[in-house]
């Protein structure tokens, strides 16, 4: 295991270079750059002085020079700890991401959570009672809340609680506590602001966990080794939990480098849509803007989380089926 371990880590380290190639390729394919975008919007706002100052600009920012030398000095730069500096925001990269990391991984965490630990048991339930009451109605649940995107949804709790109490919960603080030092009061706000973004995405998360655990556990149930395991006498409880559900939550454990890379690209739109300080909403307007070095040290970090979980999805794999032997 530790043998496989350290062959995977290494083997990590062409894959992250070419994923800074493409990542830096990515960001630099729209045509343009950040300077044009700037002077395209100071132009919409009648301000066409910023033009004379295009070839000034370009020279501050480095985006005079051709794309190798950009993206090897950036390269240099971001294995030493130094991701650059945001054209637009004029701050280092890791300060704009540092200040939003702690809002989004406690959304990201407690949808991960909420939706893992109420999905995989209600997907076991629902498919050892086929076809009952239950499994009908939570079936039936499970097919709105795949149908409805969590953005809507959000949008539903958020006009729904304006209804009921007159207070439009978008942010994650309320005005009175948005400069505040954190205590009690900011505390119990930000709780009151948090609960509608992790429920938006808690059921649609909890919707797609349980379809895939229920289809993949009635599979298992399917299969002649459970047959064979009911014919020797053993109790249908150790068939079902020690065997049939872990073999069904392979496919789950798959997913894990795509999970882990969600709790940082993950619910954009619902971040748009209730003005979460979130990374995936500076991540996007990155993008838009051509800020590369911002844009592409998110980019690089979704892919490094991606690698991350791939590996420790491998690793689970062989802990969950013993028939799989790691070299």
């Amino acid at each position: 295991m530790i043998k496989y371990i350290f062959t995977r880590t290494i083997a990590m380290i062409p894959t992250f270079l070419l994923l800074t190639v493409f990542g830096f390729l990515l960001i630099e394919l729209p045509p343009g750059d950040y300077v044009t975008s700037y002077i395209r919007a100071q132009a919409a706002q009648g301000n066409t002085s910023a033009a004379d100052q295009e070839d000034s600009m370009r020279a501050q920012y480095g985006l005079d020079q051709p794309i190798v030398v950009r993206y090897g000095l950036w390269l240099s730069r971001f294995v030493r700890g130094d991701f650059g500096d945001s054209f637009e925001f004029r701050r280092p990269a890791t300060e704009i991401i540092g200040s939003r990391l702690g809002v989004t991984l406690t959304i990201s965490i407690c949808a991960f959570l909420i939706s893992w630990g109420i999905g995989i048991p209600l997907g076991i339930y629902s498919a050892t009672h086929q076809y009952s009451r239950t499994d009908n109605f939570l079936t039936t649940v499970t097919f709105i809340g795949l149908g409805i995107p969590d953005f809507l949804l959000g949008l539903l709790l958020l006009v729904t609680v304006w209804m009921l109490t007159g207070e439009v919960l978008t942010g994650m603080n309320s005005s009175s506590y948005a400069s505040a030092p954190w205590s009690v009061g900011k505390v119990l706000d930000f709780l009151k602001h948090l609960w509608i973004p992790v429920t938006a995405v808690v059921i649609t998360g909890t919707a797609w966990i349980m379809r895939v655990m229920r289809g993949n556990l009635l599979d298992q149930l399917g299969r002649p080794y459970v047959t064979a395991l009911r014919a020797r006498g053993l109790p249908e409880r150790v068939v079902i939990y020690k065997h049939a559900v872990r073999n069904a939550l392979h496919p789950l454990v798959m997913s894990l480098g795509q999970t882990l890379a969600w709790l940082i690209s993950g619910f954009t739109i619902i971040s748009l849509v209730l003005d979460l300080p979130t990374i995936q909403s500076i991540y996007l307007r990155a993008m838009l803007q051509q800020d590369v070095y911002l844009g592409g040290t998110i980019l690089i970090l979704i892919g490094v989380l991606i690698l991350i979980g791939t590996l420790l999805a491998d690793i689970l794999l062989a802990w969950l089926d013993p028939r799989i032997r790691l070299y």
